[in-house]
């Protein structure tokens, strides 16, 4: 199977007390999609902010589903203008059309999440 070697797309901008899809990270067309990471901004200058990242599966008619309790996989409090590179340790692989990961932000400051990694070509 050959990959696109295009990448995942854009810097993805959650605002604070939401839960964004990653825009690069959604299936289309049973495209799969391989995840190496994701790099994860605090974009305030004087403010903690936490974040959790949840691996959706789709609502079972090909479009995205919702953040939960069940599909979090992670956590990360990140303090002021800080970075962080939330790694797999092996490329997740999202399989089915509308799988996506999403991302939800606590209250207080914007994040920016940019996804790393490729599609199936």
């Amino acid at each position: 199977m050959a990959l696109s070697n295009a990448g995942l797309g854009a810097i993805v901008t959650v605002a604070a007390s939401t839960s964004a899809n990653i825009v690069g990270t959604i299936v289309a067309s049973n495209k799969q999609k391989y995840i190496r990471g994701l790099l994860i901004h605090n974009t305030s200058t004087s403010n903690t902010q936490v974040c959790e990242i949840h691996i959706v599966p789709n609502n079972g008619s090909g479009g995205t589903g919702t953040a939960a309790a069940a599909n979090k996989i992670g956590r990360l409090t990140l303090t002021a203008a800080d970075t962080a590179f939330f790694e797999f340790p092996y490329p997740l692989t999202l399989t089915s059309t509308g799988d996506c990961i999403q991302v939800v932000n606590a209250s207080g400051s914007t994040v920016n999440v940019l996804p790393v990694g490729d599609v199936e070509a």
